[in-house]
């Protein structure tokens, strides 16, 4: 993931068009009975059946015929349109908890009817050892209730999450093992946080350079941190990742979100989820020393 991509999708400031609250307010009060609050949505479950929320809201335009005001405003759909908003439902209607982070609303509402796209944003969430995790940089540990933020800024994490070219020689095994990490053709992996309570781990999938979109897992590389995602080391491939099932593409793992619904402007599209059998989803193994 480059610089600008990364400030895209991790800073809901850049992912949305800002309107100061001063504009909101005059807005809101001079065309109020032409607009109304409304929202759209995607949703993306888990294994255990809670699910990320992303969200926009906005102002939409009521029927015309009851606003002949609409004509001095332009007659512009929506107004005050935020970007798409993470939010964490855990399950049996527990109470919503934001996750931070946005999307751009141009680029989803451009992407609403490609599902691919949809699912695989969906598959950067999901779930290993009981704890959610979002975009392989906020998770929430078993014994919070909210969402932790991992250190951006560490150069290593930068380096192998978000592709940043700080010391790609590093990579070199890699690239004389034959393999790319799995963002040839996209602007995201879908990378994993493990959670253990003395270990936090990243790993980013590895697959055979030469193959095409969307590519088998052959491997894996992963850094660890000590200290809950603020400083990271012991960069390694493995050809045994601790939860990627190798031999199948990143989307398709047991563990990562799958897309169950799209109501985007008025229309709802609901899609069955289906889960394999996940054990890592819910608890790992004793780690291997």
């Amino acid at each position: 993931m480059t610089t600008r991509q990364m400030e895209t999708y991790f800073n809901p400031a850049r992912a949305r068009r800002a309107v100061t609250p001063c504009l909101l307010a005059l807005l809101t009060a001079a065309c109020g009975s032409a607009y109304e609050p409304r929202k759209d949505e995607i949703e993306c479950a888990l294994p255990d059946g809670s699910s990320f929320i992303l969200r926009s809201t906005y102002l939409g335009l009521k029927p015309v015929h009851r606003h002949p005001t609409n004509i001095w405003i332009g007659g512009a759909r929506s107004v005050s349109r935020s970007g798409f908003a993470t939010y964490y439902q855990p399950v049996k209607g527990g109470n919503e908890l934001p996750a931070a982070g946005g999307h751009s609303w141009g680029l989803i509402l451009s992407k609403q009817n490609d599902l691919d796209y949809i699912s695989r944003l969906c598959a950067l969430h999901g779930m290993v050892n009981g704890v959610p995790y979002k975009l392989a940089y906020r998770y929430m540990p078993r014994t919070a209730d909210t969402f932790q933020d991992i250190n951006l800024q560490d150069e290593l994490f930068r380096a192998v999450i978000l592709g940043q070219a700080v010391d790609q020689s590093q990579f070199k095994n890699i690239e004389d093992s034959g393999l790319r990490f799995d963002r040839k053709t996209i602007p995201w992996s879908i990378d994993t946080i493990i959670w253990r309570p003395d270990l936090l781990a990243a790993e980013t999938p590895l697959v055979a350079k030469t193959a095409p979109d969307p590519a088998p897992i052959v491997g894996a590389y992963r850094i660890e941190s000590h200290d809950g995602g603020q400083t990271w080391g012991n960069p390694h491939l493995t050809f045994e990742p601790e939860v990627f099932e190798l031999g199948k593409p990143a989307a398709e793992q047991c563990f990562v979100a799958r897309l169950v619904r799209i109501d985007i402007e008025g229309t709802v599209r609901n899609f069955e989820a289906s889960f394999p059998d996940c054990p890592v989803a819910f608890a790992l193994p004793e780690r291997r020393q």
